[in-house]
């Protein structure tokens, strides 16, 4: 069963993949022609003023860059999620194993909390920045308290899910979930506020310009995460459903 899984994981984020890549080709990738034309006016300016001129020879064209890296980049980021979300989904599942529930809303709930987890809450502590936004002496600290971000959402993520299905059979399925709620928002808002904070925008940067990148990025992961989980929700009762047979009813 947990072959089937990954197997549709892998699928669905090829697919979430392909779907978010179009989207940043659509609406990002301008955005970000935008921000890299401000940041070189910028670098020109200050040359200009200091008396250098530095020029630096791309490796790769933009147009490769926003292409065909891109669509590499994407892809092979949406198949890793994919591959994580089907593990998560076969933990979830042998937790739920002997009750009735639909494996449908099931796959759907699963990606909704990955996407609350791995997207939502840390981008609210640290929201994605375009080309020229951030120092370059911060870019390590920066990345580093990201993924600890992400790495401490998904471990209380985890546990609260763990803890809301033990507390379930206690006071029911309504209040457990109130109470993971609650304690998952206490303990990411404590790990938010002992983080270090960056307040890097340089001045005259457009204010519009960031906006539109910041949602923008948070859209394109809401339709990667959508897109990952409709495509389980709708297969997962299709490929499990002789693996099923008297463990998990899968909802029609």
């Amino acid at each position: 069963m947990e072959k089937r899984i990954i197997g549709l994981g892998i699928a669905g984020g090829f697919a979430a993949g392909i779907v978010s890549f179009a989207f940043a080709r659509w609406q990002l990738a301008p955005l970000i022609t935008d921000a890299v034309d401000y940041e070189e006016q910028r670098s020109h300016a200050a040359e200009a003023l200091g008396g250098a001129h530095a020029h630096e020879h791309e490796v790769f064209s933009r147009a490769v860059q926003e292409n065909v890296g891109s669509a590499v980049g994407t892809v092979a980021f949406g198949v890793i999620m994919g591959a994580l979300f089907a593990v998560a989904l076969a933990m979830v599942l042998a937790s739920l194993r002997g009750r009735h529930a639909s494996l449908s809303l099931v796959a759907a709930s699963t990606a909704a909390a990955g996407f609350v987890s791995v997207a939502v809450v840390p981008f609210l502590a640290y929201p994605a920045n375009p080309p020229g936004v951030g120092l370059s002496e911060t870019a390590g600290d920066r990345t580093t308290a990201y993924l600890l971000m992400v790495a401490a959402s998904l471990a209380t993520a985890a546990a609260a899910v763990i803890v809301g299905l033990r507390l379930a059979q206690r006071i029911g399925g309504a209040s457990a979930a109130a109470a993971s709620i609650a304690g998952y928002l206490t303990v990411m808002t404590a790990v938010a506020l002992a983080l270090p904070a960056f307040r890097e925008v340089p001045p005259g940067f457009p204010a519009e310009l960031l906006a539109d990148f910041r949602l923008s990025s948070l859209v394109g992961q809401a339709l990667m995460w959508a897109t990952l989980g409709a495509v389980t929700s709708v297969l997962l009762p299709r490929v499990l459903a002789p693996a099923t047979t008297g463990a998990v009813r899968a909802g029609r």
